[in-house]
């Protein structure tokens, strides 16, 4: 149900560091959406932050270190929330 809505390409940018300190970073693109409107969320730590946009994307591997790219901006993840609609699961993401 969910993956008709999913008309945006969205890029997650994965940093994985060698154990020299050397980083390496895999980009990926897949389908997704974003939805902008500015809300209070809760990070990582706790901490109320301000989220500009929201982006809805298949149940995949994403840590909050990665990197979201949408329309040649980098955008930082602040949380991570698993849904399910109907039948299938999907990840709520948001971003600052």
């Amino acid at each position: 149900m969910m993956n008709a809505y999913f008309t945006d390409t969205v890029t997650i940018k994965t940093v994985t560091y060698g154990t020299w300190g050397g980083a390496t970073t895999v980009s990926t693109a897949l389908k997704g959406r974003f939805e902008f409107k500015t809300r209070m969320v809760r990070d990582l730590q706790g901490e109320q932050v301000v989220s500009s946009a929201r982006v809805y994307l298949p149940i995949r591997a994403i840590s909050h270190k990665d990197k979201i790219v949408y329309d040649s901006k980098e955008y930082s993840i602040l949380n991570i929330e698993i849904f399910k609609d109907f039948s299938q699961r999907y990840l709520r993401v948001s971003v600052a």
